[in-house]
């Protein structure tokens, strides 16, 4: 585990995408990810003086679905708006006589999908073999959704600081 936040679980993984992505995430085979689950703190769950252990629960996987969804979703259109925003900017600045007398910043959200992951289940339950002939295969039950996001690394230049703005 990479870390724990207040809503989410952390993973270290790697994505390939067949066909890869002609760019960001996805666009390189065995590309490293974060791979995060969201979670809740059980009600049931009190502390025991000293204890450090920290008791998590899944949601049901129709209720992870969604809550990642709008997570997606809103990733999306943050970015989107980013987007807008810097090229009004770059427009603006453009169109002026003279640059602006002061910096300004460039930030940036990370790239971020959503994976589902689906598992095959034998419907052949007699016999010994660990492998079911292939008609006996269900294909595609929806077992598990992800968040997945690219690391943030600082291997660029001057050893860049990270500020994680929360919006």
């Amino acid at each position: 585990m990479i870390g724990i936040g207040a809503f989410k679980t952390a993973h270290p993984g790697w994505l390939t995408l067949s066909p890869l992505s002609s760019s960001g995430l996805g666009s390189r085979t065995q590309q490293d990810v974060v791979i995060k689950r969201p979670f809740y703190r059980p009600s049931s769950h009190t502390a025991a003086a000293g204890s450090s252990t920290l008791k998590i629960a899944r949601y049901a996987l129709a209720d992870e679905l969604q809550k990642l969804l709008n997570k997606s979703n809103v990733l999306y259109w943050a970015k989107s708006l980013l987007n807008f925003t810097y090229e009004y900017i770059d427009h603006c600045i453009d169109a002026a006589l003279s640059p602006p007398s002061f910096q300004i910043p460039r930030v940036c959200f990370v790239d971020a999908g959503i994976a589902l992951a689906f598992s095959h289940h034998s419907s052949n339950t007699q016999g010994m073999s660990n492998q079911a002939p292939a008609a006996d295969v269900k294909a595609g039950t929806f077992s598990a959704v992800y968040l997945l996001e690219e690391p943030v690394t600082f291997d660029g230049p001057g050893n860049q600081t990270f500020t994680k703005f929360k919006h």
